[in-house]
């Protein structure tokens, strides 16, 4: 059976068989919800699609171009009395278990919500950004694009509301996500925002963050990557802490964000310190980081790795040339999409961008990846965009200078 078909017969089922008294009409606008008649029982469905090409100018890697749907995900979710469900399959994650995005359980407590399996920690404005939001084509590598790469979503317990003007997130949970094996890791995160100021003009952001993770038996490998040239370009190992010798990952973040009329800018600069004991082969040091190592290495034991201390940051921004102004969602303390005014070429609405992102190892000489990027966005409507990026890639490590056009077209309802 594909991926497909048990998703479809859960959704049947929540929207056809929940109760035996259905409402007699379905609700239609900005998207397909219907409640029964009693209020107990609804089930709204989503999805978003985006697809993307990659073209690559190559220097000492040879990546190379292509097309590839970036996402393409169905969204389920509705309430059950007073009960919260969500449950989103990414068909571009590859299995069932792999695909799972966002599947929890919720129920309402103080001023938000208790949630339970699996979402994104609270640990990264650019985390809490939606794919269907964000400025350029992938998030910085303060996020699941480098810093946490290979933990965007995990299993466990946590708590999201809005209290007054901040905005907090706690989460305690398992280092593996339905796609991966079972392990004893566990970890927890931690994000407080504040928005002093949110008007219909004007916002101004400050935000800070906390994450720990301690893996131990089959956890995999903690590690921090950076996609210099784009997706499905070269990448760069940043630090690597073995998972199945239980040394800890912590990193604590600094946010800075805000609008005013059409302009826009977000910055984060986040440090890390991965715990590490362990030694590796010149010709694994090589192949792991992908140049020589930069420092003495024992002729019998190999090339000592120990803490790592890496640190991040970026600066973004964006110019809504046709003057729509990026509003902030006070729930996940981040900025949406500018909504088209139907004033500009076309009736959409056109957006100038640019960020600089950078991650560097403190303690292994030269291991630095950086990344400029310009682009130019186009919202057809409210639901459909297009967006180009082009980036400039940097390895300082290995002297690769990687560049990437990228494409995509993404609908979301």
């Amino acid at each position: 059976m594909s991926t497909v078909a048990p998703f479809l017969l859960v959704a049947g089922a929540l929207l056809s068989g929940t109760t035996a008294s259905m409402a007699d009409e379905a609700e239609t606008k900005g998207g397909l919800k219907i409640t029964s008649d009693d209020g107990n029982f609804s089930a709204s469905l989503g999805g978003r699609i985006h697809f993307d090409t990659y073209l690559f100018d190559t220097d000492i890697e040879d990546p190379v171009s292509t097309t590839d749907f970036r996402r393409a995900r169905i969204t389920l979710k509705g309430n059950i009395y007073d009960w919260k469900y969500v449950l989103e399959q990414d068909f571009a994650g590859g299995s069932t278990g792999r695909g799972f995005r966002d599947v929890f359980i919720a129920h309402k407590f103080l001023n938000g919500e208790v949630r339970i399996g699996q979402f994104k920690p609270f640990r990264s404005m650019a985390e809490m950004t939606s794919s269907n939001e964000i400025t350029m084509l992938e998030r910085p590598f303060s996020s699941a694009a480098g810093l946490y790469e290979g933990f965007q979503f995990q299993q466990g317990i946590g708590w999201t509301g809005v209290l007054d003007c901040f905005t907090l997130g706690f989460m305690a949970f398992n280092l593996r996500d339905a796609g991966t094996v079972r392990n004893e890791g566990v970890g927890a995160a931690g994000r407080l925002a504040w928005h002093p100021i949110n008007t219909d003009y004007a916002t101004l952001h400050l935000g800070t963050a906390l994450n720990f993770e301690n893996p131990n038996l089959d956890s995999k490998d903690i590690t921090a990557e950076a996609d210099y040239a784009g997706r499905r370009g070269p990448t760069q190992l940043i630090a690597l802490s073995p998972g199945d010798l239980g040394d800890d990952v912590s990193t604590v973040s600094l946010e800075l964000a805000g609008s005013y009329g059409p302009l826009y800018f977000q910055s984060e600069f986040v440090v890390g310190d991965y715990e590490a004991d362990y030694y590796l082969s010149e010709l694994d040091f090589e192949d792991e980081f992908g140049a020589p190592p930069p420092f003495f290495c024992d002729p019998d034991l190999g090339c000592y790795i120990g803490d790592q201390h890496v640190r991040t940051w970026y600066i973004q921004g964006s110019w809504m040339i046709t003057g729509e102004h990026k509003t902030y969602s006070e729930k996940r303390g981040a900025f949406n999409s500018a909504r088209p005014s139907g004033n500009g070429l076309w009736g959409g609405a056109w957006e100038l961008t640019a960020r600089y992102d950078t991650m560097q190892n403190r303690d292994i000489y030269k291991l630095e990846a950086n990344s400029a990027q310009i682009g130019l966005n186009y919202y057809a409507n409210r639901n459909v965009r297009v967006m180009l990026n082009l980036i400039f890639g940097d390895d300082e490590f290995t002297g690769d200078n990687t560049n990437q056009l990228g494409l995509r077209v993404q609908m979301a309802w």
